[in-house]
């Protein structure tokens, strides 16, 4: 008898557990949401610069700048400036060797920005489906305080999307995907850290892009906010 009562006793607090996690997922699925729409429609109202450094097998190959500001049919605008620099391969055959793995690399690089820009900003109504779906998971980093919620095929089959927050202060603290560019059994992994305007708008601050089988690093960094010209 008091061995069935002790199993009773945890079926039901597992159930309480399993409850307040569920509450905790809607609750923390509703703030991202609402973070995410809040911060987009802020940042239509501004200009920033986006200077994107790779790096390969741990040297600077290039640094590009871009002026970002939306248009007014509401697409993100980007504009190269003159802040990009590329680095000089050296001469002869040696040059044209490494001007075509340059050309390949470049190649690559191209379609990781791009790749990473479909995950950028999340959309709340992707989001939103897979939790309906029951596909999101989640992990408490500090109980009713931090919480990480990892949304898999976000994208496409065998990536993952997962973001921690903090609850208390309605905020993102990080974004991190796992995907492929060309060969899904490479992977590539990327991580967005984000950061304030002075009126609390969030906005990704810093994103890091490693994809080991390349030997390739891209860093994004945006800033230099300010209104947008006629805004």
């Amino acid at each position: 008898m008091k061995k069935l009562t002790l199993i009773l006793v945890l079926v039901f607090f597992a159930g309480i557990i399993r409850l307040s996690a569920q509450a905790d997922m809607q609750e923390n699925i509703t703030m991202i949401k609402k973070n995410l729409t809040d911060s987009k429609a802020a940042m239509k109202k501004l200009e920033w610069i986006e200077t994107t450094t790779v790096f390969v097998k741990g040297e600077q190959k290039s640094v590009k700048q871009k002026q970002c500001y939306y248009a007014l049919d509401g697409k993100l605008t980007k504009v190269e400036t003159g802040g990009s620099v590329a680095a000089k391969a050296p001469g002869g055959i040696r040059g044209k060797v490494a001007e075509n793995k340059k050309a390949d690399m470049s190649e690559y690089a191209k379609k990781a920005v791009a790749k990473v820009q479909t995950y950028l900003p999340p959309d709340p109504v992707k989001l939103q489906k897979l939790y309906n779906d029951g596909k999101v998971g989640i992990q408490v980093l500090e109980p009713n305080k931090k919480f990480k919620l990892t949304f898999p095929g976000y994208n496409e089959a065998g990536d993952a999307l997962t973001i921690s927050l903090n609850k208390t202060d309605q905020k993102l603290m990080a974004l991190d995907v796992s995907t492929s560019v060309d060969d899904p059994k490479q992977k590539v992994t990327f991580v967005v850290t984000f950061s304030d305007l002075p009126d609390g708008t969030q906005f990704q601050g810093t994103t890091t892009l490693d994809a080991p089988e390349k030997d390739l690093k891209i860093v994004i960094v945006n800033s230099g906010f300010k209104n947008a010209s006629g805004k």
